[in-house]
């Protein structure tokens, strides 16, 4: 099998992808492997048909990349490739079209309000309804890209930070507590749940919400807790579409114990020290299997959807 993987771009997350990119390559040839390495670019159907893969290895990340667009193209031109399709990459990666999801579906997730930016000129927006402090977030945008923690009203003037992202762009309540995540990943067709670490950092709590430095550790909750945010997970898995493999965040109150969840991810990092890799060794998983399984949980599909046909 030979695979291509497609990286990099322009969007704010390209450093990322080609960090993601790199460490992929090397598990999938250490598990022999051919791999083409793709830059994002125009064309990209052509330099995938011209590279002669037989399925893409999605590690393209962000606004006009990840986000479905890739997905479409691959999906038109009947290539194969890892990761959600166009429909549930799109969602997922739109953060208030999430929380639409999650309020349908009863997820617990925290208090939200969508800011226009005229509404945001005229001061005609009631901050009132969101409270303070919130998260401002810009709903394309993934990693520590478009994302402010406004404390005080003295701090609205960093909005226009965000609102360079986006317009819309959404408020989240901000909670008090720590910042756990759950790894899914499809197995012969099984959901396989990954147990339910804790993100920490040498520093602020703040610092892992808005750089993104994760380290993890030992969750240090009920079991009734980490139950039911290894179950919401696997749920919105489902209620998106999404495929082969994603990450779901949540904040845990420090007050009250209970678990909001804050997104999904369709295009997790997948370098040796990022979060779903940690908590796949964390839960008995090698690394190089975790991304192979990836690869081959849609070559599967792909052998299963020509079967059909047949």
């Amino acid at each position: 099998m030979r695979v291509g993987i497609v990286y990099g771009g322009t969007s704010s997350e390209a450093q990322a992808s080609r960090k993601n990119a790199a460490a992929v390559a090397d598990a999938l040839r250490s598990e022999g492997y051919a791999v083409c390495m793709l830059e994002y670019q125009q064309d990209m159907a052509g330099i995938i048909h011209r590279s002669g893969v037989d399925i893409v290895y999605v590690c393209v990340q962000g606004k006009y990349h990840g986000d479905g667009t890739l997905q479409s193209i691959l999906t038109h031109e009947q290539i194969p490739f890892t990761g959600s399709g166009a429909e549930a990459a799109m969602v997922i990666n739109n953060k208030i079209l999430c929380k639409l999801l999650f309020d349908y579906y009863n997820i617990p997730t925290p208090k939200w309000r969508i800011l226009q930016k005229d509404a945001y000129r005229k001061g005609t927006f009631d901050f009132g309804e969101i409270g303070f402090p919130f998260v401002a977030k810009a709903p394309s945008q993934g990693g520590s890209f478009g994302i402010e923690l406004i404390r005080t009203p003295m701090e609205l003037c960093r909005l226009d930070k965000v609102f360079c992202h986006d317009n819309p762009i959404l408020l989240e309540s901000y909670i008090e507590g720590k910042f756990y995540t759950v790894g899914l990943l499809e197995r012969a067709g099984r959901l396989v749940t990954l147990k339910c670490v804790e993100g920490v950092a040498p520093a602020s709590e703040e610092l892992i919400l808005f750089t993104g430095a994760y380290d993890i550790a030992a969750p240090r909750l009920a079991q009734g807790c980490l139950d039911e945010m290894e179950q919401l997970a696997g749920k919105v898995f489902g209620y998106v579409g999404a495929r082969d493999v994603a990450r779901v965040d949540f904040m845990v109150s420090d007050r009250t114990q209970k678990p909001y969840m804050l997104e999904i991810n369709a295009v997790p990092g997948l370098k040796r020290d990022s979060l779903l890799p940690r908590a796949a060794v964390y839960s008995g998983m090698r690394y190089e299997d975790v991304v192979s399984g990836i690869l081959l949980s849609a070559w599967e599909r792909r052998m299963g959807t020509e079967c059909s046909k047949t």
